[in-house]
């Protein structure tokens, strides 16, 4: 009998079974693919450290001598074990050339771009197979991040030119580079064989960069001794940095369980929905159960067959569309990250589907005890247990004369039972919060602003010639300022009306009211503007030359607010600074300060040259001068602030591009899909009152209308609503992932157009049209459906 019952009830309402089906399969393969994901890139990151044999310290210099102190540290500390000296060549993209078909290309670089050969010790670069470069003389491996961005192939030539050294290379492979390898990281490293980089070592003029690879098991004290050196290092860092470098690369994964979280809640709904509606449906039969004698227990498990087969076919359908879901997803990450080979994430995948079915039986368990309160005399009374006189109008027509009876009668309906669209409300509140977040978090790394957090001015053009790379070489304070200038008066001399100035930026060391508490920080400082644009949470940029900014994340590390003193070790001078101002800048993952312009300090400590920014003077248009720079010096490379930040950050915005795509699409088949199912049940519950508009005048096309308009108004609600509490839930969402990067107050970016009316209205006409296709049921309403009227 239960077996019949339950057959019978999943044929009656096929449409309602098929779309809770959908979001359980949606809701399983979301859940396991993204937490399988997770996990997997998690211990993947570790796994890739460990076979890239990533030291446990990394300092970073450039080749400039004048380290004695630093070498006899590095030979005569009890806490290091042994360490690595790894050189590189920097380049430039005009030493790099593409050969496609035997026709020159420009070498567009990801970012900043080093050559050398495969270290000896430690920080080692692997193939795909988690192996070891190794190339033969004439062979060349460059990074995936440089391979997408100039559609390269194995096989592909390249030439390096170094001064009077020109060499050509084939392209055999593509690295997978455990220190330099996150979408965070601008520096990519290109490995040819020991013997062609033999050959480019002998150019004394190229800039050379030197990795000190340290392994300790006292990271502390290390830290500590080499503070208390003079040393002309560009930045340090431990292993944990490394880790953390690839969190945007987890992005997806914990997005989409985000989507996989509210997908269930979703689910949850229409569930609650759908259990509520069969009861009060089947009235009648549940009356004439326990007539007859069946127990409210007995009766339950007839609901909780049913709803635990769909369950379970939409878990097993879900988990196997989870793998391939899940590798589609982990193709940006696996690109960047060597991944582990393990079949125990196969559990993990085991574990979110058992998950959901128990949770789905325990929600149906809770649901179906509105089942205790129905009697055998429900059954007699059609489901009531008394009459209702009174009427449950909350608005008068007569108040309303200017607007359609249809759409009076969808306001009154919504107003006089609020409670029967709740979940119409949720889910589409739900849906807009699922695609506003990540759009508010794109535009926000797009505008040109963002420039601001990572430290620098925002500016109306950013200036790359094609000498950039002699500042890391060790030319004088003098002759970059002279460059600078001379970029003026050439600007100037060709009609170009513009302000041009730099950003360079030192690593010093800063001591605190402690003299123990001693840090390595990046220092930033204009030259030749007076800039106060920067991210300031409290006071103001430092004027004076004794004045100093410091970043809320070192304002906590040293216990320093304004007003207190810092001192800056300067060779053997330490000069004390007062904090004047506190900002937010990623760099150096929020831990850095802004000098005053003034400040004289040896190019010695200088750890990275900035191009060159300029803001045009008068009303035309920027881009307009870009262009004419452009065509003028073909060799340099102009940028707005929010190309300069893109080039950086292209990797990241595709895969939030993705991820924000895949959502709308998610959201729209949410929105068809509920519309379906409200529709179907609000028709089948309303048959009385359809056939009643039918018999008192009223045509197929008003009735459309009234449903149609009902579904319209409530979605117009929730999308103010999801609109409202986004704005709420960014910074506790995706605000986390800048809060590590080092920026505590993130002020999203609005688009207005975007956000108010381009996907409001996406949202709005699709869903509109599904409900009043799905309206077209009412032609098949009967008027002697008059006589199931209340």
């Amino acid at each position: 009998m239960f077996f019949t019952i339950f057959k019978k009830d999943l044929k009656r309402k096929k449409a309602m079974n098929i779309i809770l089906l959908i979001f359980i399969i949606l809701s399983t393969t979301f859940l396991a693919s993204s937490m399988n994901n997770l996990i997997a890139i998690t211990e993947s990151v570790d796994y890739f450290m460990e076979k890239a044999k990533v030291p446990d310290y990394i300092i970073s210099a450039y080749d400039r001598g004048g380290d004695e102190e630093f070498n006899h540290w590095l030979n005569n500390s009890q806490v290091i074990n042994s360490y690595d000296i790894d050189r590189s060549t920097m380049l430039f993209k005009d030493n790099i050339k593409i050969i496609k078909d035997n026709i020159i290309q420009e070498f567009n670089p990801f970012g900043e771009v080093l050559l050398q050969s495969q270290p000896k010790l430690y920080g080692k670069l692997l193939d795909d197979n988690g192996e070891e470069v190794t190339l033969k003389p004439g062979e060349i491996a460059l990074s995936y991040a440089d391979k997408n961005k100039n559609n390269l192939e194995v096989g592909n030539k390249v030439v390096i030119t170094l001064g009077h050294i020109e060499k050509e290379f084939t392209i055999k492979l593509f690295t997978k580079d455990a220190i330099y390898g996150s979408s965070m990281i601008e520096m990519k490293r290109l490995l040819i064989s020991d013997e062609d980089y033999e050959i480019f070592r002998t150019y004394e003029d190229a800039g050379v960069m030197i990795n000190y690879y340290i392994m300790s098991e006292d990271i502390a004290t290390l830290e500590k001794e080499f503070e208390g050196i003079d040393s002309n290092t560009i930045f340090s860092f431990d292993n944990s940095f490394v880790n953390i470098s690839f969190i945007f690369d987890m992005l997806p994964s914990a997005v989409l369980i985000i989507v996989s979280i509210c997908l269930i809640l979703i689910a949850f709904l229409i569930l609650r929905f759908t259990i509520i509606f069969t009861l009060e449906d089947d009235f009648k039969e549940i009356g004439i159960m326990k007539a007859i004698g069946l127990k409210s227990m007995g009766i339950k498990k007839i609901y909780l067959i049913k709803y635990l087969a769909i369950t379970v076919i939409g878990v097993v359908v879900g988990f196997i569309l989870s793998f391939p879901f899940g590798n589609m997803l982990l193709k940006q990450a696996s690109e960047n990250i060597l991944m582990k080979n393990s079949t125990g994430n196969i559990l993990i995948n085991i574990v979110c589907s058992i998950l959901v079915v128990l949770i789905v039986l325990i929600f149906c368990y809770t649901c179906t005890r509105k089942l205790s309160k129905y009697s055998a005399i429900d059954a007699i009374r059609n489901g009531s247990n008394g009459e209702r006189f009174k009427g449950n109008s909350r608005l008068k027509l007569r108040s309303f004369r200017n607007i359609k009876v249809p759409i009076f009668i969808a306001i009154n309906d919504i107003l006089c039972n609020i409670k029967r669209f709740v979940v119409l409300i949720l889910t589409f509140c739900i849906g807009t919060i699922l695609i506003i977040i990540p759009l508010n978090t794109m535009n926000t790394l797009k505008d040109g602003n963002i420039i601001k957090l990572f430290g620098l001015d925002y500016s109306d053009v950013f200036i790359e010639t094609d000498e950039m790379y002699k500042y890391s070489i060790g030319v004088s304070k003098e002759e970059y300022l002279e460059d600078m200038n001379h970029l003026n008066r050439s600007f100037r001399d060709i009609g170009v009306d513009i302000e041009v100035y730099g950003e360079i930026m030192y690593s010093l060391k800063f001591q605190g009211e402690e003299k123990d508490n001693i840090f390595t920080l990046m220092a930033f400082q204009v030259q030749g503007s007076n800039t106060t644009n920067h991210n300031v949470l409290k006071g103001e940029m430092p004027k004076l030359e004794n004045e100093i900014a410091i970043t809320e994340k070192v304002s906590k590390k040293l216990n320093h607010f304004i007003g207190d003193t810092i001192y800056v070790q300067i060779g053997q001078e330490k000069r004390p600074l007062i904090v004047t101002g506190i900002y937010e800048s990623m760099t150096n993952m929020g831990e850095s300060v802004r000098l005053n312009p003034i400040m004289d300090i040896d190019f010695r400590y200088l750890a990275m040259v900035y191009p060159f920014q300029g803001n045009f003077q008068g009303d035309k248009e920027p881009q307009l001068w870009i262009n004419k720079l452009k065509v003028a010096y073909p060799s340099y490379t102009f940028s707005d602030s929010q190309e300069y930040v893109s080039k950086y950050l292209g990797g990241i915005l595709d895969q939030i591009d993705i991820m924000k795509n895949l959502i709308v699409l998610i959201v729209l088949a949410i929105n068809a899909l509920i519309t379906i199912l409200m529709m179907k049940t609000f028709i089948i519950k309303e048959k009385g009152e359809i056939a009643m508009l039918k018999s008192i005048g009223f045509r197929n096309s008003g009735i459309r209308f009234w449903q149609t308009a009902r579904i319209s108004i409530i979605l117009v609600i929730a999308i103010i609503l999801g609109i409202i509490f986004s704005n709420f839930l960014g910074p506790v969402t995706s605000g986390k992932i800048f809060a590590i990067m080092g920026i505590q107050n993130i002020v999203f970016k609005v688009e207005v157009l975007e956000v108010y009316i381009i996907y409001p209205m996406i949202l709005l006409v699709v869903t509109t049209v599904i409900a009043y296709l799905s309206a077209g049921a009412v032609k098949k309403v009967d008027l002697k459906e008059i006589n199931n009227m209340e």
